[in-house]
């Protein structure tokens, strides 16, 4: 099997590749059927393919699920927000897709099985403007000190400072590694022309200082962001893609921080940012940047 560019670079800089939600772009998000896809796929590309990144939600009765969004509209067109439902409402609903041929919700007591063979996994924690804090971090605490969860590379992301506090001063969780996800307000690269080219990788007119300027979810600038990810006790920074130049990388390793990319769809550029420095690149199409 001939190697991808892509593959080519990571070999060089030594970077690696997380699945995102599985490898949603090939398989439905988050599900048995996705995880099961990328752990097959990082047994035959290892040291590229190094993990996934997946995203939990805390339901109406304190337990974890695997899913992104806040309700299920976008993915079983139901209106039902996570919250509002009880896992047995869950598992009557899994009943229901099952029959309909849709995949069931997992919980994350159940990841273990699809995690074992990964070096790297980033478990994103999901919040609201309705989360019970005190709940999520009981439900953390149950699931994650269980032993099947011990030797797993388990970094806990979130863009959420309120809940990195939490996290912070916990006498368990606290131990775990965690990593600060940072996004622009902004979602719109073409709203940002001086900033992003139209693939959107920094062009070289772009400085730092414009970049810093950018509004971001973490009401800072973005050249303060790693320092804030370590007075938070992170041992990561994650970025949505377009944030990353020379200086913030610099910046992360000043404060001993890895670096994750995301979500980047493009294979030129995923080596744009390996060759940059990023330590991690998450994508949807996992396949493609392997297989190319």
């Amino acid at each position: 099997m001939s190697r991808s560019c892509v593959t080519c670079a990571l070999d060089t800089h030594n970077s690696h590749l997380l699945g995102h939600r599985g490898a949603r772009g090939e398989y439905f998000e988050n599900t048995q059927a996705g995880f099961q896809h990328t752990q097959r796929l990082q047994q035959s590309f290892p040291n590229h393919l190094v993990g996934i990144e997946f995203d939990v939600q805390l339901t109406l009765d304190g337990h974890l699920v695997v899913f992104h969004d806040e309700s299920l509209l976008r993915l079983y067109g139901r209106q039902s927000r996570i919250d509002q439902l009880s896992t047995a409402e869950i598992k009557r609903l899994n009943k229901k897709n099952s029959a309909a041929s849709q995949p069931a919700i997992v919980t994350l007591d159940e990841m273990p099985r699809w995690l074992s063979t990964y070096q790297h996994i980033e478990l994103e924690i999901k919040t609201h403007s309705r989360t019970n804090y005190q709940a999520l971090i009981k439900a953390l605490r149950r699931c994650l000190a269980h032993p099947d969860f011990d030797s797993l590379p388990i970094t806990l992301t979130s863009f959420d400072l309120r809940l990195h506090y939490y996290l912070q001063i916990d006498s368990f969780l606290s131990h775990l590694p965690r990593g600060l996800l940072v996004e622009p307000l902004s979602w719109s690269l073409s709203e940002l022309p001086s900033v992003f080219s139209p693939s959107g990788t920094l062009t070289e007119s772009s400085s730092a200082d414009r970049l810093n300027t950018l509004p971001l979810s973490t009401h800072q600038m973005l050249y303060d962001t790693p320092s804030l990810a370590a007075r938070l006790g992170c041992s990561s920074l994650g970025l949505y893609y377009p944030l990353f130049n020379a200086s913030v990388i610099q910046r992360c390793q000043y404060y001993g921080l890895s670096t994750t990319a995301w979500t980047v769809n493009q294979p030129q550029q995923a080596i744009n940012l390996i060759e940059l420095g990023v330590n991690y690149v998450i994508t949807d199409y996992p396949t493609l940047f392997l297989q190319q």
